[in-house]
């Protein structure tokens, strides 16, 4: 997604781009994904929830832009999520959120159990109440990663897939370019956006970018006639009802390498916790699983910007769970760095260079 998507913004900027993908777009993370637009963290703000923010204020041009190009639907959804809560000390939290002046824009509502149970009639009863977010919304994930690709195809990108890209060609301290298949291919920029693989990218010219994958199982159900209608996200559970008729139900965090697998373990922690949350799910069929490996820097941040002290390389890495929130700004940011400089939201809390500060 974060490649696609750049590259798209980068062509459209006037840039000749090829654009490398070792299998098909989306063949990773970025379909592994539920496609939640969620920008709003806990209620201190942040520098991340900045750039969070900044990109779901771009998603609604972004899926009319890509309807246009392409006539792909990308299902952008605006019904909201429900965070259900289980005290009334959370319901007090909730009604404090609900009162902040930011508040507003997003539809920020704290309801108590008999509001909750008339938006959400299949939630357990041991929910006291609900915060409401309408400001959240969702997209379906795989046509947004092949939309993007389509786009930029049509804006003049050369996507190149089934081409993996072994090395980054870094000469007199400036990228000149990748090997990829055993051919060089010269270039004025380079922009790593290889998710969980960024890191052997990195070592191929002798550098080191602490990222590794967090595999995250998925599952969906079928979901006809539907049980829920808006997004409903607990502790240890999402679940997001799809214009298609599945639900989707997610997901685990493991620290497990590159293991690919769908596990017993992993599936049935899913499923506990969402019949725990919605009891009729218990009676509705798999559809399918998958599993697909976040990009997880240290501190959870992505890793956007230039690379030190190399001219023309720059890194679109460590999204981790926020990669489709992310990516139109992403794009964005990185496109208004090649081109002159100076991107409209400072990025210094993302450049690669924390990582290095942090070990001298």
């Amino acid at each position: 997604m974060i490649g696609c998507a750049a590259a798209f913004e980068l062509a459209k900027a006037g840039c000749a781009v090829t654009l490398f993908e070792r299998a098909t777009p989306g063949a990773e993370a970025s379909g592994a994904a539920a496609g939640m637009l969620a920008p709003l963290g806990d209620d201190v703000r942040t520098r991340f929830t900045e750039l969070a923010i900044a990109s779901w204020r771009l998603y609604p041009d972004v899926a009319e832009e890509l309807r246009t190009r392409t006539g792909i639907d990308v299902e952008y959804v605006r019904r909201g999520t429900i965070y259900p809560l289980f005290s009334a000390e959370d319901v007090r939290r909730a009604e404090a959120r609900a009162g902040q002046p930011w508040a507003a824009e997003f539809g920020i509502e704290a309801l108590d159990a008999a509001e909750t149970r008339d938006r959400e009639p299949a939630l357990a009863p041991r929910v006291r109440g609900a915060m409401f977010v309408r400001g959240d919304h969702w997209v379906n994930n795989e046509r947004l990663v092949v939309a993007y690709a389509q786009a930029a195809v049509g804006a003049g990108v050369h996507l190149r897939t089934g081409t993996s890209v072994s090395r980054v060609v870094v000469e007199d301290a400036h990228a000149r370019g990748v090997v990829a298949e055993g051919e060089r291919w010269e270039a004025d920029v380079v922009v790593l956006a290889a998710g969980a693989w960024t890191g052997a990218l990195v070592a191929s010219f002798g550098a080191r970018l602490p990222i590794e994958p967090k595999r995250g199982q998925m599952l969906a159900l079928g979901h006809v006639p539907p049980v829920l209608t808006h997004c409903v996200h607990g502790d240890d559970i999402y679940l997001v009802p799809r214009p298609s008729g599945e639900l989707l139900v997610g997901a685990t965090v493991e620290r497990v390498g590159f293991q690919r697998a769908v596990t017993a373990h992993g599936l049935a922690s899913l499923l506990t916790a969402a019949i725990d949350l919605v009891p009729a799910l218990g009676t509705l069929a798999i559809a399918r699983t998958w599993c697909g490996f976040r990009p997880w820097a240290p501190d959870s941040l992505p890793v956007l910007g230039p690379w030190p002290r190399i001219a023309g390389l720059f890194v679109a890495t460590g999204h981790y769970r926020n990669g489709i929130m992310l990516a139109p700004i992403t794009a964005r940011l990185l496109t208004e760095y090649i081109m002159d400089g100076h991107p409209s939201i400072p990025l210094t809390d993302f450049v690669p260079d924390r990582f290095f500060a942090r070990s001298r």
